[in-house]
């Protein structure tokens, strides 16, 4: 009866899935244990099918954007066969900010600046004479508390609906605040070449390759004045740790993309930028901030400690958001 039964029941539904092409085989399994729940049990040419099905549109979606999901949808009528589609969903890293605009409420990254771009700026003798380079600046959280003390500040913001609203504070405050929407790499002929601060905050975790890094790394080096601080944070890995690639993938997928002790040395190979300190992005702002700025965002205590790719105790996460502060030391 119950194998009549089954050729009775209608079925229809979807999975989305993140794309982490490393994860292909559990999602194969768990997709098979969806469908045999169902009555529809996969035999071994249709698992394979389904396998590599999965495959190619997890690829796709991944090559595209970190931000990219599989949808699988399904459906199967009284007494009739499984029929399911695959196609991959994309979201650039604009799309996902713009995204948080609507579906938020601000302040989408805090309301304090962060305690370490504070601590650097200070240490500049005269602020009105020290450029400040913002890339990726948000909403302003770190370029409008600079350009209050008196900071000429170059904000770049890839997300248009950022640097709306950065700009609007700005102007209604008469800040030097000159704000560039664009990818940073795109924007040389507005940049300057005597900044005496380079901030780059909470953005190398949206990178993909140790190159992008790399490249931020000699602009610094082509941007900045000699004497001038390049003041970023950066997920870097515990040493000797080596991850699988799916590890690397979901890393991406959630904010954190991050580097090893190796990579990271490599990335500033020959340029003239000498590493000055190192530290706990998490305990040194805990540290630092005002009691009642900590957290800065309800997400950032885990997000910073590793917590958002490692399901563990802090002190057992394979990586950590560090700040890296780095000193022009000649010409480039």
């Amino acid at each position: 009866m119950t194998r009549r039964l089954e050729r009775r029941i209608a079925c229809e539904g979807q999975l989305s899935l993140p794309a982490v092409p490393g994860m292909l085989d559990d999602y194969t399994s768990r997709c098979e244990q969806v469908f045999a729940a169902l009555g529809r049990k996969l035999s071994e040419a249709e698992r394979e099918q389904l396998k590599n099905n999965l495959a190619s549109q997890l690829e796709v979606a991944f090559a595209r954007s970190q931000r990219s999901s599989i949808t699988v949808t399904y459906h199967a009528k009284v007494g009739g066969l499984l029929n399911y589609h695959v196609v991959p969903q994309f979201s650039s890293i604009e799309q996902t900010y713009e995204g948080w605009v609507n579906a938020r409420k601000p302040p989408y990254f805090g309301i304090h600046p962060d305690a370490k771009a504070i601590a650097v700026a200070q240490q500049a003798l005269s602020p009105q004479a020290s450029h400040v380079l913002d890339i990726g600046a948000g909403t302003g959280r770190n370029a409008l508390p600079l350009a209050r003390r008196g900071h000429p500040v170059d904000a770049v913001e890839l997300t248009p609906k950022f640097a709306e609203l950065l700009g609007q504070t700005a102007r209604q405050e008469g800040l030097s605040v000159r704000v560039i929407c664009s990818d940073v790499f795109q924007a040389g002929h507005e940049l300057r070449q005597d900044y005496q601060l380079m901030l780059v905050s909470e953005v190398v975790s949206d990178f993909r390759s140790v190159q992008q890094l790399r490249a931020l790394l000699a602009l610094a080096a082509e941007r900045l004045a000699i004497g001038g601080k390049l003041v970023l944070n950066a997920f870097v890995a515990r040493d000797h740790y080596s991850a699988d690639d799916a590890v690397r993938e979901f890393a991406q997928q959630v904010y954190s993309f991050y580097l090893t002790r190796p990579e990271l040395t490599e990335a500033s190979r020959g340029l003239p930028l000498l590493l000055e300190s190192e530290e706990s992005a998490h305990d040194y702002e805990k540290s630092h901030l005002p009691a009642n700025a900590w957290p800065p965002t309800a997400w950032y205590p885990e997000w910073s400690a590793g917590q958002d790719v490692f399901d563990t105790p802090r002190e057992d996460c394979a990586i950590d958001l560090r700040w890296l502060v780095f000193r022009k030391t000649s010409r480039a």
